[in-house]
């Protein structure tokens, strides 16, 4: 009597466990992804940063760098590998517990209590957004610095120039303003040894004003010492002025402030003042466009996931772990290679960055949500 209604309590209590939410497991698959990714993810940034060392270790020794600068230059590199390795991480821990769980015959026994996949991995949506957040974050406050000084670093290590902080020369008002200059004072907005030569729209030159040094007051640059040369009616004039400033000369120190390195070292919003600033120069901007939509793109990755390891779920009946991280691994490695594709297809001007960058990301998304609605269950 006391064993049939401990069973019938036990049958009761499994009914209610189908009827609510299944937190007990929910829980226990959060653990297990979470332990799983970040391991992969610590595992896999590992191995990039030994594999670029490897490629640079030779010219280190060259130039005699110390082992703590080394040191150093892997440690700035490791937010960058984080945020590169965390989405092939995330996808490995999911296939790799649910082809576990279906090896061991546990995930048909969570489909038997009337739990379906598309149910059980609910919870993995969530943390895959909290990913998504955390990759861009990650990128533009901590990596993107972090790699500058890097940058910084291994010029120093190897005795190359590093000039991101001041560009020879400036073009602006789509070309029908040059400057150029020796130095760019950026503490104190003062360019040193400027010349500024100002066209008409066909070209032409129309003015050129040479100064000792230029200082931003008031919106616009006061020149010391300025020599003009200017065209009035098909001959020029010359003129010297000691403190010269023109409302046509306005454009801010940002300009010359702005880098000049990889796009792939802007941030945010350094992409978009960049690209505004080449498209007003009438200079290609192209490579700074793609640069910012793959980098967003490239942070919902962890959405895409799930549905990508949702379609090895209970496809293959034998070698079930080994076949699901095989087809998992070229998943992922077809995802990367289209969007390179996507973005040379952008830079080489066939088609606009946007719709590259986005189109692989839409059709891998619909893949994605049509393998998590239709994966066996």
């Amino acid at each position: 009597m006391m064993v049939a209604e401990r069973g019938s309590h036990s049958l009761s209590h499994g009914h209610h466990g189908v009827q609510g939410a299944p937190v007990i497991l929910w829980k226990t698959l959060l653990a297990k992804i979470l332990l799983w990714t970040a391991g992969g993810t610590l595992f896999l940034s590992l191995v990039i940063s030994l594999a670029e060392l490897f490629s640079l270790l030779w010219k280190f020794l060259a130039r005699n760098a110390s082992f703590w600068d080394i040191l150093r230059w892997i440690g700035l590199g490791a937010p960058n590998h984080l945020v590169e390795a965390l989405p092939v991480a995330f996808l490995f821990a999911i296939v790799f517990m649910l082809s576990n769980w279906h090896a061991n015959s546990e995930l048909e026994a969570v489909f038997s209590a009337g739990i379906s996949l598309q149910r059980f991995l609910l919870p993995l949506f969530v943390l895959s957004i909290v990913f998504c957040a955390f990759e861009f974050y990650l990128t533009d406050a901590v990596s993107i610095p972090f790699l500058r000084i890097r940058n910084t670093l291994q010029s120093e290590i190897l005795k190359e120039s590093d000039s991101r902080y001041m560009v020879p020369g400036l073009i602006v008002d789509k070309g029908r303003q040059v400057y150029t200059y020796r130095y760019f004072d950026e503490k104190s907005s003062r360019l040193y040894d400027v010349s500024i030569v100002e066209r008409d729209a066909k070209g032409n030159l129309t003015r050129k004003v040479s100064a000792q040094n230029a200082s931003w007051k008031d919106g616009v640059w006061q020149f010391v010492n300025a020599v003009i040369y200017q065209e009035k009616d098909g001959s020029w004039d010359f003129l010297r002025i000691a403190k010269f400033t023109d409302p046509a000369f306005r454009e801010p120190p940002s300009g010359f402030s702005r880098p000049s390195m990889d796009v792939r070292l802007l941030s945010i919003k350094e992409l978009k003042a960049q690209i505004s600033f080449l498209k007003a120069s009438g200079l290609p901007s192209v490579g700074a466009d793609v640069e910012k939509q793959r980098r967003i793109s490239f942070s919902l990755t962890p959405l895409i996931v799930i549905g990508l390891a949702g379609v090895f779920v209970g496809r293959f009946k034998k070698s079930i772990f080994l076949l699901s991280m095989l087809f998992s691994l070229s998943s992922a490695t077809l995802y990367y290679v289209a969007q390179m594709i996507a973005s040379l297809a952008a830079k080489a001007g066939m088609v606009s960055a946007a719709f590259s960058i986005w189109s692989v990301v839409l059709v891998f998304a619909v893949v994605s949500l049509v393998a998590y609605l239709s994966a066996r269950t």
